[in-house]
C-alpha cells in the first residue's frame, strides 16, 4: 500500500485515495487511466468470451443469416487455414488481454515482482500466436483489401516490436526504457477496440450516401443461404448460379439501413480499413503524450536503472540498455573528471558516445 506524502485536497480525494492506494497507485490521475484503459480491455475481451463457441455462437447464423461475425465473414472460415487462423487469435488474444492488465498494477510490481515476471512472460507468449492467427485471415478479414491487409500488418509490426524492445530493455535492466515500450505495445494492440467504434460510426454516416462493394456472388450466396434470395438482390450473380463463372462478382450498396445482412456486411467491410488506420494513429500519438507528460516517472526509473546496472556489474551503469545516449547524440549532462564544454568529455568516451 502507498502511503501518502501530502494532505487530500478534499473530503473526495480522502475517500479515493482508501481505493487507489492499496493497488499501488500514489496518484489519482494514473488510477483513473489504469481503470479506464484496463476495464475497456477486460469488458471487451469478456463480451467476446463467448466467441470461444466458434460453430455455436460466433458462426452459428439464423434463419435470417445473422451471426455474431460481420456478415459473410464465416464463409471464408469454412476453410482450413482460415478457420484456424480466427481460431488461434481468438483462443489466445483473448486471456492474454485479461491477464495484462494485472502487469500495470503497482502493487504487483512492488510486491510480487516474480508474479509480475511471469505474468508477462504468459502474456507475451499468448500474444505471439495470436499474432499468427490475425496474419493468416488478414486477407479475407473484413473484406481484405490491400488497405487492411497492411494496417494488420503495421500494428503487428509495431506491437510485437515494441515487446521486442521491452524484452530487450529489462534484460539490461534498463527499466524505464521497458516501461515506455510496454506502454507502446499495449497501446497499439487494443487499437482494434477503437477501430469497433470508428467502424461502426463511419458505416451509419455512408449509409446516407452512394457506397458500393464487390462481393463474391459466393458470400453473397452463403449470407442469404438460397439462389432464390440472391437473384433477387443480385442478378449479376447468375453466371455463378449457372456455373459459367464461379468467380463472378456483384455490386453491393454499402448501407446500414434497410436491414439487408449483405448490405450492411459491405458497410462495415468499406469502412473497417479507414478506422484500422485512424484509431492506430490516434493510439500511437496518445501514448507518446502520455509518456512525454510523465517525465517524473521516467527519471525516477532510470535511477533505479542505474542503481540497479551498477550493483550487476554491467559496463556502463545507466545506459546499459537501448537508450538514446548509446544510441544517438542525446545530450548527458558532463560527470566529474570531464572536460570542458564544447570539449569530448571523458565520460562521453567511457559509455562509447563519442566516435
Amino acid at each position: 500500500m502507498v502511503s501518502p506524502t501530502s494532505p487530500p485536497r478534499n473530503s473526495f480525494n480522502a475517500f479515493a485515495r482508501h481505493i487507489y492506494n492499496p493497488l499501488g497507485f500514489s496518484k489519482a490521475y494514473n488510477f483513473v487511466l489504469w481503470f479506464i484503459f484496463a476495464g475497456t480491455l477486460l469488458g471487451f475481451s469478456l463480451a467476446r468470451l463467448m466467441y470461444l463457441n466458434f460453430d455455436g455462437i460466433f458462426c452459428n447464423r439464423d434463419r435470417t443469416g445473422a451471426n455474431s461475425a460481420a456478415p459473410g465473414e464465416c464463409y471464408y472460415y469454412q476453410f482450413d487455414k482460415n478457420k484456424i487462423g480466427i481460431m488461434l487469435h481468438l483462443a489466445t488474444i483473448l486471456p492474454a488481454s485479461m491477464l495484462v492488465i494485472f502487469q500495470f498494477l503497482p502493487v504487483i510490481r512492488h510486491k510480487w515482482m516474480l508474479v509480475h515476471r511471469l505474468n508477462g512472460y504468459l502474456v507475451l507468449l499468448l500474444f505471439i500466436p495470436s499474432l499468427a492467427g490475425v496474419l493468416m485471415i488478414a486477407r479475407h478479414a473484413f473484406g481484405g483489401g490491400l488497405d487492411i491487409q497492411v494496417a494488420v500488418g503495421a500494428l503487428a509490426i509495431m506491437s510485437l516490436g515494441s515487446f521486442i524492445l521491452a524484452y530487450v530493455n529489462i534484460k539490461k535492466l534498463q527499466i524505464e526504457q521497458h516501461r515506455a515500450w510496454m506502454l507502446r505495445g499495449w497501446f497499439y494492440a487494443p487499437s482494434i477496440i477503437t477501430v469497433r467504434i470508428i467502424m461502426i460510426i463511419t458505416a451509419r454516416i455512408i449509409s446516407n450516401d452512394s457506397y458500393f462493394v464487390a462481393k463474391p456472388c459466393a458470400v453473397l450466396d452463403f449470407i442469404h443461404q438460397t439462389e432464390e434470395a440472391t437473384m433477387e438482390l443480385y442478378p449479376a450473380c447468375a453466371a455463378f448460379y449457372n456455373g459459367t463463372n464461379l468467380g463472378q462478382q456483384a455490386l453491393v450498396h454499402a448501407t446500414m439501413k434497410g436491414g439487408i445482412p449483405s448490405e450492411i456486411g459491405a458497410a462495415l467491410n468499406i469502412s473497417f480499413g479507414m478506422a484500422m488506420w485512424l484509431a492506430l494513429a490516434m493510439h500511437a500519438i496518445g501514448v507518446e503524450v502520455y509518456l512525454h507528460l510523465t517525465p517524473r516517472e521516467t527519471e525516477r526509473l532510470r535511477k533505479v536503472s542505474y542503481q540497479r546496472q551498477l550493483e550487476a556489474g554491467m559496463r556502463h551503469p545507466g545506459y546499459a540498455g537501448l537508450t538514446a545516449e548509446r544510441l544517438g547524440d542525446a545530450y548527458c549532462a558532463p560527470k566529474k573528471g570531464s572536460v570542458d564544454i564544447g570539449r569530448e568529455s571523458q565520460d562521453d568516451r567511457a559509455h562509447g558516445r563519442v566516435v
